[in-house]
């Protein structure tokens, strides 16, 4: 992840790959965020935070189900145990698609978190 990159770059980058292989992927930690935009061939989670090893194995056969087209879209909500977690929007093309995956992204982890950033 580069956090250098911008919600709008992320989105830039993921709109110009071929229509399964485009991701936005926005890793949040208290109030910072850190987007990434590209090729889902290109971005892994950190396997070392995750909180189990079977939500990595949902994620991938979520993955292996976009990569073959059978899903146009797809969002995954990676919960690592540092407190932070990504949202991993396959198949992404308009910033409204984004709003909406963040938005259900940051409404799922309000209420399954104990971190008090996040229930504020």
């Amino acid at each position: 992840m580069n956090p250098a990159d911008s919600r709008s770059t992320a989105l830039a980058r993921a709109v110009k790959m071929a229509a399964n292989r485009g991701v936005v992927v926005a890793r949040i930690a208290g109030s910072a965020t850190a987007w990434w935009g590209g090729n889902i061939d290109d971005w892994q989670p950190d396997e070392t935070l995750l909180s189990s090893r079977a939500a990595l194995e949902r994620y991938w056969h979520l993955v292996r189900d976009f990569r073959a087209s059978r899903l146009p879209t797809a969002h995954a909500i990676m919960v690592y145990r540092d407190g932070s977690f990504a949202s991993v929007m396959l198949g992404v093309r308009t910033p409204e698609a984004v709003t909406a995956y963040l938005t259900e992204a940051m409404e799922l982890a309000r209420t399954r978190s104990a971190q008090p950033w996040l229930r504020a």
